[in-house]
């Protein structure tokens, strides 16, 4: 566990307490033990994991999408489908203006016309995506959240792997990437950040954007390096996003609503280390 992960999970124990008024430990079973953690809400508490201000409306929009299913430890407070969705949901759904804010935090251009939280984009190929949206001349962002995590997702590179990196995911990368990335290796030990990458490959309209803890170094050193050997015309449509910097743009922005301007306190109050984050005011 780095030294990011441990602030933040005491970080995480003191919100617990303090906001929440949970004092219970959760617990997370390791090798078939029972671990109480102080960062870990008990599971019938999983929606204190939703801000306040829009954990009706989000319960409410889950209860009505059954495809979107709640990830098996999303009762941890360092949860990152939580993180997403505590995240997007209240700008995305809030109309055009609130959407616009978000992408501009993100550095993202376009608008959103439509938007899917843990969205398979191809059935056939199976990558769950944390949330894409598509904008009014139906280009599609696609977009990967961390939080706590310590490593982005590998893959063993058996048979089927195998097979789907010579038929899926090799005839779209190819004319984007050094040969060496496609080696079964190092493709399968950058599995997830590859298969991300993947998304944007075959689509030349469309763009991934890794958003990530600027603490979180160990997710930082793979993600850079992969990305420094794609070819300029894919590289340019894979972004990074800092989350502690775009709380901060959305934090400095005067043109949201009040409603919105207040949450984002809210956002940095949950999952910014305290002297990570400063509130910008005039």
């Amino acid at each position: 566990m780095t030294g990011y992960v441990k602030e933040l999970h005491k970080h995480l124990t003191s919100y617990k307490h303090l906001r929440l008024g949970v004092k219970e430990a959760g617990v997370f079973l390791y090798k078939t033990k029972e671990v109480r953690c102080g960062h870990i809400l008990p599971k019938e508490l999983k929606w204190l994991n939703i801000l306040e201000p829009f954990r009706k409306e989000i319960h409410e929009y889950l209860n009505a999408r059954p495809d979107i299913r709640l990830h098996k430890y999303f009762h941890q407070l360092n949860s990152s489908q939580a993180f997403a969705l505590n995240l997007f949901f209240p700008f995305f759904e809030g109309g055009p203006t609130s959407a616009a804010t978000l992408l501009r935090a993100l550095d993202v251009k376009g608008s959103v016309s439509n938007w899917f939280p843990e969205h398979i984009a191809d059935a056939g190929e199976g990558t769950n995506v944390d949330v894409s949206w598509r904008d009014s001349n139906g280009n599609v962002v696609y977009c990967e959240v961390k939080l706590s995590e310590q490593e982005f997702g590998k893959a063993a590179g058996e048979k089927r792997h195998l097979m789907k990196l010579q038929s899926i995911y090799a005839p779209a990368l190819q004319p984007y990437c050094p040969a060496e990335l496609l080696q079964p290796d190092f493709f399968f030990a950058n599995y997830q950040i590859l298969r991300n990458i993947w998304l944007a490959a075959r689509d030349p309209n469309a763009t991934v954007v890794f958003l990530l803890p600027v603490r979180n170094e160990v997710l930082w050193k793979p993600l850079r390096a992969v990305i420094a050997k794609l070819e300029p015309p894919l590289r340019k449509r894979v972004q990074l996003a800092e989350m502690e910097d775009v709380l901060r743009k959305l934090d400095s922005d005067k043109s949201m609503p009040a409603r919105l301007s207040m949450y984002v306190e809210l956002l940095a109050e949950k999952y910014v280390l305290p002297h990570a984050f400063t509130a910008q005011t005039v």
